[in-house]
C-alpha cells in the first residue's frame, strides 16, 4: 500500500526532481553512473552532461582528499561538507551523506548531496584552519601512535602528511631533548588534565634542527576521548632572539666587570702619583700620572669596541678575505712584520666586524711575536685561520679570551676578547692552538662560509 503513489517511472523521476537532495550513484572510482534530475535545480547541470564524468573533478582541490576519504568510506563518519563547482563556475557548499547499506552486491557508491551554502560549516572551516595555520596539529593514541597530523606539517616542517602519518614522531626529536619529550608525553597519559609545554629541537625535512614548542593535553570526553592532542610550532626565530639577548647580557656583564676591575688600577696609580706630585713636586710623579691617563684612554677605547661589537644579519655578506686581510694589515703599525695569505674563495661576514677581528689578531701577533714576525691568513674547508711564527702561547690558552688578560706589559687584555666576541656574533667557533712553526694559530670554524 505504501507504494501506491509511486507506480510508474515518471512518478519516481518527479519525486527525485523535486527532492531537496541530489541522489548520485558512482562506481568505485567515483565516475558518475546515475544522477537524479534535482542536479539541474540545485547545481544547474543537465543530467546527461554529468554521467560518465568523475564527481571529484567538480570538487574544490583543497577539499578533494577529504571528500574522497568520505565517499570511499575511509572515514568513520558518513558525511562531509565541501565546495563544489556549479554550472556557472561558482563554488557552492554541498553536504554529502553516503549510503551505509544497499540491497545489491554491485561495486558502487550511493550518496545524496544538497546545497548548504547558507549553513555554518564547522568541519570545512576546521579543515581550512588546520591546513593553513602556522601550527601542526597532531592526535596521538595512548601508545604514542599518530592517529592524525594536519597538512600544515608540510609547510612548517617540510614533511609530507602521509609520510608523517605512519611515522614515529619521536624519532625526529633531537636526542638531547628526547627523554624530556617522552616523560612529558607519559605525564599527559597518566595525569588527565595535565598540560605539557615542551621546547625541543626537531629535525626539519632539509636535515637542519629547528626549535619547536609543543603544547598538549589528553582529551577527557568526546570522539577523541583518551587521545592526546598536541600543537607544535616553529620557534626558531624566538630562540635566536633569546640567545642573542643572552649573549648581549653576558657581554654587558663582562663589560661591567672589566670597567670595575681594569680601570681601577690606573685610577689608583693616578691618584697616588698626584698625591706624591703635590707633596714633592717631582716631575717623575707627573710623568707617571700621564702614563696612567694614557693607559685609561686606551682601555676606554677597547672597552667601547667591546661594548658595541655585534653583527647585524642584514650586513653579513660574502667578503674577499685576501683583500680584507691586506686592508686590515695597512691599518696596523706592522714594523718589519710580514703578511702572507693563502686564501681561496670568500667568507660570509660583516665586513666592518671582520676588519676589527683581523686588526686585533695582527696587533696581538706583533705584540707577542716580535717586530719581524710573519703572519699568515688562510682558508680551509671549515673556515679560515690566522697564524704566526712567533713565540706561541707561553702560558697556555686557558685564560686567553678573558677580558683584561694579557701577558704583555702594555697590553689591555681586550684584543682577543673582542676577537672572540666577533666570532660568537657570527656564530663561529674560535680555537687557539699552536702553529706548525710553534707560534700562535687561531682557527675560525664557520658554519656558513
Amino acid at each position: 500500500m505504501a507504494d501506491q503513489y509511486l507506480t510508474t517511472t515518471d512518478d519516481f523521476k518527479a519525486v527525485l526532481a523535486d527532492a531537496p537532495s541530489v541522489l548520485t550513484v558512482t562506481d568505485n572510482d567515483l565516475t558518475i553512473q546515475f544522477v537524479s534530475p534535482a542536479i539541474e535545480r540545485v547545481l544547474g547541470y543537465d543530467v546527461d552532461s554529468l554521467v560518465g564524468t568523475n564527481w571529484l573533478d567538480l570538487v574544490h582541490p583543497e577539499d578533494s582528499d577529504r571528500v574522497l576519504a568520505t565517499l570511499a568510506r575511509e572515514r568513520e563518519d558518513n558525511g562531509t561538507e565541501y565546495r563544489f563547482r556549479n554550472v556557472d563556475g561558482d563554488w557552492v557548499w554541498l553536504e554529502t551523506i553516503v549510503s551505509t547499506a544497499t540491497e545489491t552486491d554491485r561495486d558502487h557508491r550511493v550518496f545524496t548531496s544538497r546545497d548548504v551554502s547558507d549553513r555554518p560549516r564547522f568541519e570545512a572551516r576546521f579543515h581550512q584552519f588546520v591546513t593553513h595555520t602556522s601550527d601542526v596539529l597532531t592526535v596521538f593514541d595512548e601508545q604514542g601512535n599518530v592517529d592524525y597530523i594536519s597538512p600544515s606539517v608540510e609547510r612548517v616542517l617540510g614533511y609530507d602528511q602521509d609520510e608523517m602519518q605512519d611515522s614515529d614522531l619521536f624519532e625526529y626529536v633531537h636526542p638531547d631533548d628526547l627523554s624530556v619529550a617522552l616523560e612529558e608525553f607519559g605525564r599527559m597519559i597518566d595525569e588527565p588534565g595535565y598540560v605539557a609545554v615542551i621546547e625541543h629541537r626537531y629535525r626539519h625535512a632539509d636535515g637542519d634542527w629547528i626549535w619547536a614548542e609543543s603544547r598538549g593535553q589528553q582529551v577527557a570526553t568526546g570522539p577523541l576521548e583518551d587521545h592526546v592532542v598536541v600543537t607544535t610550532r616553529d620557534i626558531s626565530e624566538r630562540k635566536r632572539r633569546e640567545q642573542e639577548l643572552q649573549r648581549q647580557n653576558q657581554r654587558l656583564e663582562r663589560f661591567s666587570d672589566a670597567i670595575s676591575h681594569d680601570l681601577r688600577n690606573p685610577l689608583d696609580v693616578l691618584d697616588g702619583s698626584l698625591e706624591l706630585a703635590r707633596e714633592t713636586g717631582a716631575a717623575e710623579h707627573f710623568e707617571r700620572a700621564e702614563r696612567s691617563i694614557d693607559r685609561m684612554y686606551t682601555l676606554i677605547d677597547d672597552l667601547l669596541v667591546l661594548a658595541k661589537q655585534g653583527v647585524d644579519p642584514e650586513e653579513v655578506e660574502a667578503v674577499d678575505l685576501d683583500i680584507l686581510s691586506k686592508r686590515a694589515w695597512s691599518m696596523v703599525d706592522t714594523h718589519d712584520a710580514t703578511l702572507e695569505t693563502d686564501v681561496e674563495g670568500t667568507v660570509r661576514a660583516d665586513e666592518g666586524a671582520m676588519l676589527e677581528l683581523l686588526e686585533n689578531l695582527f696587533r696581538n701577533a706583533i705584540e707577542h711575536g716580535g717586530d719581524d714576525v710573519t703572519v699568515t691568513v688562510g682558508t680551509e674547508s671549515w673556515g679560515f685561520y690566522v697564524e704566526d711564527d712567533g713565540a706561541g702561547f707561553v702560558d697556555g690558552t686557558a685564560d686567553l679570551f678573558e677580558p683584561g688578560y694579557s701577558t704583555a706589559e702594555e697590553g689591555t687584555g681586550f684584543g682577543l676578547c673582542i676577537v672572540e666576541q666577533i666570532a660568537d656574533s657570527h656564530n663561529w667557533d674560535v680555537i687557539a692552538t699552536d702553529s706548525e712553526s710553534g707560534g700562535a694559530r687561531f682557527e675560525f670554524v664557520c658554519r656558513d662560509t
